[in-house]
């Protein structure tokens, strides 16, 4: 496993508001040199071995690359087997942050033994029939811990409906996006589409272009959003939301509990279309697959059977841009003391979700 580095938010705070915003990333890049003169075989074995978060969809994403480059379709079955261990990492990656992370963010109780029965029976899921029983006990987990009501019937809530959910505050998920309304945090600043083969091809020619649109990538021109923001837009929950209260932490959140509660059926009947692929060319494959932070796309080359280049995109450079959705979110947000600047970017933070440990500095202007 590679060290992943950090990310260092500095923000300038004038004593009323969030006047400054920057990043600096020590990600490094070292997994795709280590890739690089490698088998492809022995690429995609090692590529879940080098990330300690998503290790599932970077190890798909890795494989689907390769398949792509060579020219081969894997088998539904293997493509079933895919989706499903992605659900479950999303799975496993969402009630994390919805059960002991946001919760100390907020003041609520965070309830790490409520996970452990489930992350348990995640690990050693391997077939269909195992897959079950993990959708079984997540629905009783989200239906106990997240929405008191079997994520089915709270996915069939209408707007109206919803909003008499929330206004209960009886449970901390409630409360919890009732706060976060208030703060009025965020922004609309672009949104990263459901990306295409065409689409794919398209940022295949980026990548070769720009040394550095891996660390930046962007989309026509501009940076954009990925996540559960971005693949949930079109829901009426959520378009009621954001009609009322903006693009919020809060809109954010929301798209999460929507994406939680649909996981347990798709543990059931993968879908088969968070994961694409093209080939732009003779021996290069890419691959989009979609993670609980957003985006990831792998690109490899190969020379014959071996990786000649390997660039990896992931969610995180997407959403920490230097000009991107933390950046601009933050800018101008109201602050009456520093605990509130504070306080403000790590929950915008946590709603853009990197995959690496980030810490937050605040500097008087």
């Amino acid at each position: 496993m590679i060290a992943e580095g950090k990310l260092q938010l500095d923000v300038v705070w004038d004593g009323k508001q969030i006047t400054g915003v920057s990043i600096q990333s020590s990600r490094p890049l070292a997994a795709c040199r280590i890739l690089e003169g490698k088998p492809a075989a022995e690429a995609v074995r090692l590529v879940p071995l080098l990330f300690s978060v998503c290790g599932r969809a970077q190890g798909a994403a890795a494989a689907v690359a390769c398949e792509a480059a060579r020219g081969v379709a894997p088998s539904d079955d293997v493509r079933v087997a895919r989706e499903r261990a992605i659900a479950g990492e999303c799975l496993q990656e969402y009630t994390w942050r919805l059960l002991i992370d946001l919760p100390a963010l907020l003041g609520e109780a965070a309830r790490p033994g409520e996970l452990a029965d489930l992350r348990r029976r995640i690990a050693t899921a391997k077939d269909e029939l195992r897959w079950n029983d993990v959708a079984g006990a997540a629905e009783e987990l989200l239906e106990r811990a997240v929405y008191e009501m079997s994520p089915r019937v709270w996915l069939g809530l209408r707007p109206a409906a919803f909003e008499k959910w929330v206004a209960r505050g009886d449970a901390p998920m409630q409360r919890m996006l009732a706060r976060l309304r208030q703060l009025r945090l965020g922004g609309d600043f672009g949104l990263l589409p459901w990306l295409e083969a065409a689409d794919l091809r398209t940022l295949s020619d980026r990548l070769d272009a720009e040394p550095d649109f891996a660390q930046r990538p962007g989309w026509q021109g501009e940076p954009a959003e990925t996540g559960a923001l971005a693949r949930q837009l079109g829901h009426p929950v959520l378009m009621r939301e954001i009609g009322q209260y903006g693009v919020t932490v809060a809109a954010r959140l929301l798209a999460r509990l929507l994406e939680l509660a649909q996981l347990p059926e798709q543990l059931r009947q993968p879908l088969a279309r968070g994961i694409r692929s093209a080939s732009p060319r003779p021996g290069v494959g890419i691959a989009a697959v979609e993670t609980a932070r957003g985006t990831l796309l792998h690109q490899v080359t190969l020379a014959g059977d071996q990786v000649a280049h390997y660039r990896i995109v992931a969610p995180t450079e997407w959403n920490f841009h230097p000009q991107g959705a933390f950046v601009r979110g933050l800018l101008g947000c109201p602050a009456k003391t520093e605990t509130e600047a504070r306080g403000a970017a790590g929950l915008l933070a946590h709603a853009l979700d990197p995959c690496v440990a980030y810490e937050v500095r605040v500097a008087h202007a």
